[in-house]
């Protein structure tokens, strides 16, 4: 992982997964809880390990459901964000919503990026979150054991007066086995430089504020309806009826520039199976470190998963320069697993702060080293000789 004792370090990366005993299942409704309600006591200061100063304190914590149509090809996401800045000062949700298509269809005008500012909040629970405008919901899936729970997303945001929103949704989202990798999905960012001995020793007992964590279930299905008007103004209805997906919990304690300074995401689904991988590379602070965090499914239980730290990073078999921007993003990758997309299809470049709350935005948009942005790829796919469609997502901070 890292080098001698001499090479102390302020990171604490999640473990490298050489068995199934450095991984956790997440098979059990209450694994999904939001976090920022029920780990309140892990974010208080440790020992060795302090956590960030409340007083600069950033906590953003999203619910995300990735969709892939297999037969129509078209995708998206749907994500429900919390955030909490400057020890409280502001706390809020947002509705961040996303179509696109893995195909060329000249004939429907689908493609569509919406944020709204959710208002009127009636509940924050473990499980639930209700506001005038949307509400996320773990239910029990009493229907099916082989379910962790049902996501029930369901979002009626009105008509603006542009003809644009009007925004719908009702979906059921079966969730299936699901992982973190151990000690509990977290890499910690240390205020003190600790050696790799001290790091070991301590495992599951270091905490602090500054942390990414992510709990990943990479094989659920969608049931339902969304609907929406284009940027035309005209109705676009999307049925969902057993839509593969992936669900993932992500929680950022920390700004987004300080947190990575590059991200790459994989999610693939397929008839049976899914692919799915993350992974970021700190900033210099942490030493450039990668994690790279990756599984796979089949028939909607979990086949293999993986992690590393600085021995398995995705790969950029050929770029392009965005002269625009001075990225040079991917045209052909490799993740792990030897899942390798030759072709990619760019779907949406955008700016990260984009999807952030404007107060969010403002903690890091005057830093003139930070220019965020996402590239994402969308296209029909094949893995292992099945025919899927695999979402691809590159980021570039700093």
């Amino acid at each position: 992982m890292f080098g001698g004792n001499k090479d102390k370090v302020k990171f604490a990366p999640v473990r490298e997964v050489k068995s199934k005993d450095d991984y956790i299942v997440v098979n059990d409704i209450k694994q999904l809880e939001w976090f920022v309600l029920s780990h309140k006591e892990e974010l208080k200061s440790n020992g060795l390990f302090k956590a960030v100063k409340k007083s600069v304190e950033t906590r953003v914590e999203t619910q995300t459901l990735y969709f892939t149509d297999l037969q129509s090809g078209k995708c998206g996401f749907v994500q429900m964000l919390y955030s909490s800045v400057v020890g409280g000062v502001y706390k809020g949700f947002q509705l961040n919503f996303k179509v696109f298509r893995s195909r060329e269809d000249k004939t429907e005008d689908i493609d569509i990026w919406q944020s709204f500012k959710l208002e009127d909040l009636e509940s924050f629970e473990p499980l639930k979150v209700v506001t005038r405008g949307a509400s996320f919901e773990f239910k029990s899936a009493s229907h099916d054991d082989t379910l962790t729970a049902t996501l029930v997303i369901k979002v009626d945001i009105p008509e603006g007066s542009d003809k644009t929103s009007g925004l719908k949704i009702d979906l059921m989202v079966d969730l299936y086995e699901g992982f973190m990798i151990k000690p509990n999905g977290c890499n910690y960012y240390l205020e003190k430089a600790v050696s790799p001995d001290e790091l070991k020793k301590a495992d599951e007992g270091v905490h602090s504020k500054k942390m990414l964590r992510h709990l990943f279930a990479p094989r659920v299905k969608c049931h339902g309806t969304i609907s929406y008007n284009n940027s035309k103004g005209n109705k676009v209805t999307l049925d969902l009826i057993d839509v593969p997906g992936s669900y993932i919990d992500a929680v950022q304690g920390l700004p987004p520039q300080k947190a990575a300074r590059k991200w790459n995401f994989l999610c693939y689904q397929n008839r049976l199976s899914s692919v799915l991988c993350m992974e970021f590379t700190t900033g210099d602070s942490q030493k450039q470190t990668t994690v790279t965090v990756w599984c796979q499914t089949e028939n909607d239980k979990i086949k293999a998963v993986g992690s590393s730290v600085n021995e398995t990073p995705v790969k950029f078999n050929s770029t392009e320069k965005d002269e625009q921007t001075g990225w040079s993003h991917p045209k052909s990758i490799t993740f792990p697993l030897n899942f390798t997309e030759k072709n990619l299809r760019l779907v949406n470049r955008y700016d990260v702060l984009g999807e952030m709350p404007s107060i969010v935005k403002s903690l890091v948009e005057n830093i003139a080293s930070v220019k965020p942005f996402i590239y994402q790829y969308c296209q029909d796919s094949e893995f292992e000789g099945e025919k899927g469609i695999s979402i691809i997502e590159s980021t570039f901070i700093s």
